[in-house]
């Protein structure tokens, strides 16, 4: 993968630091690894950090991420995103088409409101 991950268990929460390409296929690799390390470890709550990536991802690789996040070996996981502005569609497509699949997904620029939407149990 094109991409540095940075691993960090803070105990209520598995934070990664994703620096690469802000693309479909790098972001997959992030989501996998994300997954293997939920179930090897029963992580239930999840940050991840995508605001040192760089390049943009369309709409339709937007979806496709979203649908392979939303697969049921995600689902139970509560996921928060800390994105650029500029990564996040004004409309928040991506969190739609998780959330519209089950997955809890919040998607924000600072770091500080994704660690208050995990400590809750808010959707």
């Amino acid at each position: 993968m094109d991409a540095s991950i940075t691993f960090v268990d803070c105990r209520t929460y598995v934070r990664f630091d994703f620096r690469g390409r802000f693309a479909l296929q790098p972001l997959l690799e992030l989501m996998r690894e994300i997954r293997t390390s939920c179930i090897e470890h029963g992580h239930r709550r999840v940050l991840v950090d995508v605001r040192e990536s760089q390049g943009t991802l369309g709409t339709f690789d937007r979806y496709e991420h979203a649908r392979e996040m939303a697969k049921p070996g995600n689902l139970g996981v509560r996921t928060a995103i800390v994105a650029r502005p500029d990564q996040i569609f004004p409309d928040r497509f991506w969190e739609t088409v998780t959330r519209n699949r089950g997955h809890q997904t919040c998607v924000v620029t600072a770091l500080n409101d994704a660690l208050a939407w995990l400590a809750t149990d808010e959707p």
